[in-house]
């Protein structure tokens, strides 16, 4: 067993160094790249050989974008013009100056350009291809998407293995022996899962002699849910996914549920198509529901800000560009950002060109400035299954209440009966010819319009449209998001109460009734409010009171000038977050009443419609205190809807996209600069890629389906691509994330082709396409080789051995945590924050922020959570993550670097969490054997899946004992050693020896083959 704290990524110089010494080895490794052998006879491939030399060393001064000296390469036309002869090398400018010495000011490429001169083997390259007569092919990525031809059967199993198994006969290379059981069963788990086998799962496989075991494993790998979380992570990399805003106060941002939307949705195998569409455009399809908006959360993901004194034309840009450039990159692969200020150097990409594409993504109907709010517009609730089922049960339960209020009973029906009466001696005579009993103010139900969705830095102004416009009962007012609110009656908001169920979040809710009186009259009354509170009198401000607070009864009192007649109140409750609610009383008598009563109680009983009669019976069942029976169903009633309100408020937020009702226009902007408008531009695909089908809709949705269209010959290589870049540690494009005239030829272009051809005609199958790979010889085969074929190979394009690379970051964690049992396998949910070292975040955050201190969570159910689910902040990222390579996600990222640094290794041996699952790896062996030979073995498979040797069972139980004579001899620092972490840990009367094992399952957790996919 070899053991290394940091895994090998490529091939090691070094010899690794076996559990005997448990030592630590860095391991150094050689990046090579490789190139097709070619032969002397052959006519060199313009796409795969040609063009990535003139790309790399000529397109610069003389492609798409520049053509110094009036000379373009990039075209047959412009370079046959003079610098190349078709048929002639010798005869060809091309040629000789590549030849000048490099003191020669007409040597290509210059010096000054600082790129290097070409090798012999590349002038070889051009010189046969011009003697052959120079053809020019169209960059092969956009190409159409053609099954190649199958390779001859007898080279491969799998037809992915004969495209395979051809290019390395052209090397004298053949695939090498299929790695042992233990070893393939770790591999295939961690690439369709992202964790370790469990000791059921390995146990099972190992037992399994049938021809098809292996086939079986991988059909129950895929079937878990553990499946959808790994192939998430991938995704939310390339979507710059995180849990803050990432510039300025870099708030909490409410977008989780939309990373759930991701792993849901690769567990269910959605197709590839859909899957892109649904991100692109949910908000845009026929019939979008929740599932489609919360989809739409995609084109949220851009860094935004509400920094004091930014420009709003300037973040707006920003913020397209964003969304432009990840599109570009996650969907096309191309680098369309280097267009922004002037046409694309290398690709044929021009600046209009980014401009129209940048048209599709201009119109949010919100503003670019996030006001450092979690749920900046447009965003909607998102009830958790729990929360739907309790919120119906709810709704059930008040419908049955609210029957059982207004259900016939003679004894009520009588009293309403005499309340009636006394209403309709009323009609239009004057409020003093009431019985004396009848109070002189009159005032109706309260009638209710919000939320209206704000930042915090307007919430505290008058600034609603119900607050501003003239009263109209029936007025629908427009949010930003596309929804609208209006005015309902809410006559169970009885006064004298606090009512604590108006909606949650930032922003206002506006409260209206009529006062009427018979005179000039002055009263007092009594408010609270969650937060801050503005009234008006006939459409005059009273009073306003702008702070953050609990409602509570009487915060403020006031007395209100009444006018004889009708008054009209409005209350504007602005609340800054969490729960709303309010408190309003009369301080002296006054019926409530809608002004309709009165007309109703003077209709005959006979002459009133089942609508009236159920409007009366309301009003009296809703204010009649002379029945304890109503007095107690009002009271469950609000009970109820407290719950709901505070499920309401408890529910998550997401935010989403919506479209302006009209597009925004968009321009060219000159060097790329925001104020600085050229032509305007309509939406548009690029011109040199297949045109949008004319049926489709210029906007987001037709840009998707474009994007999927069988013509586009793109989306399905880059998809493959990065899947098979995921399985194999390299893409058979190596820039994954380039797939222009920079990027680097295919190893297997064939191969290529037929992959992105089989995805489309499987129905955009992911599930099955990552199958396909798995199944394969390429993959299964042993990832040991000899010196020659790692030197021939060094970087495995050719898939000379299995794959073999370091964990990323967090599958590294998630191991530690499954193998230790602490891991919790709960799906979705809010983000968690684990420990992590005392002041990263406080480093980098205004004071203002509410990510300014890191506060970590106590409880297991959270800490020991997959990290998929760790709370993102983009300006300090988990450290865990970070220092193994994990993005910032600050901007698009489908590639990961592989780095070897000491930090890592200390990380690995010294943080808590490593730690912590180390001392629970000892804690269930100390439990499961009294032996410690039995103990070394079961560490080992634990940690490797495979069993131990006898030499490797002798040298563990060598050094435990060491470590216990150690202990045995400075007892407190096993105590001390055993309390790092933050979890308690379980009592053992024996403290020398569980820390002696915590050392060593510590050392297990970090060996090479541990953390390394062999």
């Amino acid at each position: 067993m070899k053991s290394c704290c940091l895994p090998s990524v490529t091939r090691s110089l070094t010899p690794l160094v076996t559990l005997e010494s448990l030592g630590v080895l860095a391991m150094v490794g050689l990046c090579v790249s490789i190139a097709p052998v070619s032969a002397q006879d052959r006519t060199p491939s313009f796409a795969h050989e040609v063009r990535p030399i003139l790309s790399d060393r000529c397109f610069g001064c003389h492609g798409p974008a520049d053509q110094e000296s009036e000379l373009r390469l990039d075209t047959f036309e412009g370079a046959t013009d003079w610098a190349i002869v078709p048929g002639d090398a010798d005869g060809s400018e091309v040629i000789t100056r590549a030849l000048l010495p490099d003191d020669d000011e007409l040597r290509m490429p210059p010096v000054h350009s600082g790129k290097d001169r070409l090798t012999t083997t590349e002038i070889d390259i051009l010189r046969r291809w011009i003697t052959a007569g120079a053809e020019y092919e169209e960059h092969w990525a956009f190409t159409p998407i053609t099954r190649s031809e199958l390779p001859a059967e007898e080279n491969g199993p799998t037809m992915i293995d004969r495209f395979v198994a051809e290019r390395l006969a052209d090397e004298q290379l053949g695939f090498l022996p299929e790695a042992n059981r233990a070893t393939l069963l770790r591999r295939v788990a961690f690439d369709l899962t992202g964790l370790p086998p469990s000791p059921e799962m390995a146990q099972a496989f190992l037992a399994d002699e049938s021809a098809d075991a292996y086939e079986t494993l991988v059909d129950r790998l895929l079937a878990s849910p553990r499946y959808g979380e790994h192939m998430a992570r991938f995704w939310l990399d390339a979507v710059r996914y995180a849990d803050t805003h990432g510039k300025h106060f870099d708030n909490y941002r409410a977008i989780w549920p939309y990373r759930d939307w991701i792993i849901r949705s690769f567990n269910a195998n959605k197709p590839y198509d859909e899957f892109l569409v649904e991100q692109l455009a949910g908000d845009l399809l026929p019939d979008a529901g929740a599932e489609e908006l919360v989809a739409s959360g995609y084109n949220r993901c851009n860094l935004t800000t509400a920094e004091g004194g930014v420009i709003e034309k300037e973040i707006y840009t920003d913020n397209v560009r964003d969304r432009t450039d990840t599109f570009g990159t996650v969907v096309l692969g191309l680098t369309v950002a280097c267009a922004k200020c002037h046409d694309h150097k290398y690709d044929p990409i021009t600046q209009k060109d980014y401009y129209s594409l940048f048209a599709f993504f201009n119109s949010l109907d919100g503003g670019p400035n996030d006001g450092n709010q979690a749920d900046h517009a447009p965003a909607m609730r998102v009830p958790q299954p729990n929360q739907s089922k309790k919120l119906a049960s709810l709704q059930g339960e008040r419908a049955d209440l609210r029957r059982r209020l207004l259900r016939s009973d003679a004894a009520m029906n009588a009293a309403q009966a005499r309340w009636e009466a006394t209403l309709a001696g009323l009609g239009d005579a004057d409020l003093a010819d009431i019985t004396l009993n009848t109070p002189r103010v009159l005032a109706t139900d309260w009638l209710w319009a919000g939320p209206f969705p704000s930042v915090i830095s307007d919430v505290n102004n008058a600034h609603t449209p119900a607050e501003t416009s003239a009263f109209d009962r029936d007025q629908k007012f427009a949010l930003r998001d596309g929804r609208t609110v209006s005015w309902r009656p809410r006559p169970d908001w009885i006064d004298g109460r606090t009512h604590y169920v108006l909606p949650g979040g930032v922003g206002s809710n506006i409260l209206r009734r009529t006062v009427t009186v018979t005179e000039p009259t002055e009263i007092e009354i009594a408010l609270g409010s969650d937060d801050s509170v503005r009234v008006y009198l006939n459409r005059q401000e009273v009073h306003k009171r702008h702070e953050s607070r609990a409602v509570q009864p009487g915060e403020d009192r006031l007395t209100l000038s009444l006018k004889a007649g009708e008054n009209e109140l409005l209350i504007g409750i602005g609340n800054h977050g969490g729960p709303a609610g309010f408190h309003f009383e009369f301080l002296r008598g006054a019926v409530t009443l809608p002004a309709e009563a009165i007309e109703l109680a003077s209709i005959p009983a006979e002459s009133r419609t089942d609508e009236q009669e159920q409007l009366l019976r309301e009003l009296f069942r809703w204010r009649s205190q002379a029945f304890p029976e109503l007095v107690e169903l009002r009271s469950q009633i609000a009970a109820s809807e407290i719950q709901a309100a505070q499920i309401d408020r408890d529910t998550p937020v997401t935010l989403i996209y919506r479209e302006r009702s009209e597009p925004r226009e968009a321009f060219v902007l000159n060097r790329g600069e925001y104020d600085s408008p050229g032509e305007r531009v309509d939406r548009a695909t690029p011109g040199f890629l297949p045109p949008m089908d004319e049926r489709l809709p210029l906007d987001r949705l037709g840009l998707a389906k474009w994007a999927v269209s069988p013509e586009n010959p793109l989306t399905a290589r880059v998809a493959v691509n990065r899947f098979w870049l995921q399985v194999f540690g390299v893409g058979l494009v190596k820039t994954a994330d380039d797939f222009g005239s920079q990027a680097d030829p295919p190893s297997h272009p064939e191969l290529l082709d037929w992959l992105g051809a089989e995805f489309v005609e499987s129905g955009w199958n992911v599930k099955g396409m990552m199958r396909r790979l798995v199944m394969t010889r390429a993959y299964r085969q042993q990832s040991a080789a000899t010196a020659d074929r790692w030197d021939q190979d060094p970087e495995n394009r050719l898939l000379a051995r299995g794959p073999r690379f370091r964990l990323d970051a967090e599958a590294l964690r998630d191991q530690a945590l499954a193998v230790s049992g602490l891991l919790v396998n709960r799906l979705g949910g809010p983000p968690v924050r684990p420990p992590q070292p005392v002041g990263l975040w406080e480093a980098v955050a205004y004071t203002g922020s509410n990510t300014a201190r890191f506060v970590a969570d106590t409880e297991r159910e959270k800490i020991h959570r997959r990290s998929i689910y760790t709370f993102h902040k983009r300006t300090a990222p988990p450290p865990q993550l970070l220092v193994f390579d994990g993005p910032t996600r600050e901007s698009c990222t489908v590639r990961r670097e592989r780095t070897n640094t000491p930090l890592q290794a200390l990380l690995l041996m010294n943080d808590p969490q490593f730690f912590e699952a180390a001392r629970a790896l000892a804690e269930e062996l100390l439990d499961r054997y009294l032996d410690d030979t039995d103990r070394a073995a079961w560490l080992v498979e634990r940690c490797t899946g495979r069993s131990a040797t006898d030499e490797e069972v002798a040298e563990i139980a060598a050094a435990v004992a060491d470590e216990k004579a150690r202990y045995a001899q400075a007892p407190g620092a096993a105590e001390a050693l055993l309390s790092v972490g933050d979890v308690e840990r379980t009592p053992h009367d024996n403290t020398v020896e569980a820390a002696a094992w915590t050392l060593m399952a510590n050392l297990a957790l970090n060996l090479d083959e541990v953390v390394t996919k062999n």
